[in-house]
């Protein structure tokens, strides 16, 4: 059982810092930052159907094909995928990672060659010649394309990815492609529009949701990456928050966050229902989730 009583080296929960409650619980950092954060821990939880996605990245990247990687917003394509890229030989792939969704064609051509350490040309040819010769260069380093919000992106920009995957004329791709979306790309992407695209997808396959099973060592393996080796959350608030959350990883760490610091300013060491209850009155995404008490 979890200790229970208020630790008597806490100040009062009004004059409580963070510094103070992380040194009572004996955390390192605060549990269950955003992405940007974790990744500089290295790593990713080992859960769900993430190991089946980073292999078929891996077999996309050898080949150089396709892939489509769907997910609701906040399941973690973007943190998996970028984890992913990290680990790439560098002897053997340069990936680039693009968020900017609203690009044009032209934009779309103009922002590759300047990831590649490239100057865009005023002419669509010059371009498509100076990103030939730059992937000639590279050979035989695979460019590993990742298009993050690729439902964002519009028809004529998605085309001209399209035709940059056949410039040089090889046998194959001129560079593999991971487009990262949510649950409808791969609809848009059958339409006839993106027909020509569609056909080339090599792979497709979706991130799901943390199912009930994995949201306790969900919970546990951030607390203990955040520097604490025991669980501190009780059986009916790890029940409260998989039902608010849905298995939505990044709306359960929001929760999970905030029921933490309502417990450590009620200088307990155990989050309850009451602190999650406490959480959801705070998070927008799920407090329509479930009634809060």
């Amino acid at each position: 059982m979890l200790a229970e009583a208020t630790p008597s080296h806490l100040a009062p929960a009004n004059e409580l810092r963070l510094d103070d409650m992380l040194r009572a619980w004996g955390l390192h950092r605060t549990p269950f930052q955003a992405a940007a954060t974790r990744e500089k821990t290295g790593g990713i939880f080992p859960g769900s159907n993430r190991r089946d996605i980073l292999a078929l990245a891996d077999t996309t990247a050898a080949l150089r094909g396709v892939m489509v990687l769907t997910g609701g917003p906040g399941t973690g394509k973007s943190t998996l995928v970028k984890h992913w890229m990290s680990q790439l030989e560098p002897k053997r792939h340069q990936p680039i990672f693009i968020t900017q969704s609203s690009l044009s064609a032209t934009g779309v051509l103009e922002i590759l060659l300047a990831k590649l350490g490239e100057r865009p040309r005023f002419k669509r040819s010059t371009n498509l010649l100076v990103l030939e010769k730059h992937l000639a260069d590279l050979d035989p380093l695979t460019l590993v394309l990742v298009l993050d919000d690729a439902q964002n992106y519009p028809g004529p920009a998605l085309e001209e990815l399209r035709l940059l995957l056949g410039l040089g004329g090889a046998a194959r791709s001129a560079f593999a492609m991971l487009l990262l979306g949510d649950e409808y790309l791969l609809g848009s992407l059958r339409l006839s529009v993106q027909r020509a695209l569609f056909t080339r997808i090599s792979a497709a396959v979706q991130l799901a949701a943390l199912p009930r099973e994995e949201i306790a060592p969900y919970l546990n393996w951030h607390v203990t990456r955040a520097g604490l080796d025991r669980d501190i959350f009780a059986p009916a608030a790890i029940d409260l928050l998989a039902e608010a959350s849905e298995g939505n990883p990044r709306i359960l760490g929001l929760l999970a966050q905030a029921a933490w610091l309502h417990a450590a300013r009620s200088a307990t060491l155990e989050v309850t229902h009451e602190h999650v209850h406490a959480a959801l009155r705070q998070v927008p995404s799920a407090n329509t989730r479930v009634t809060s008490a």
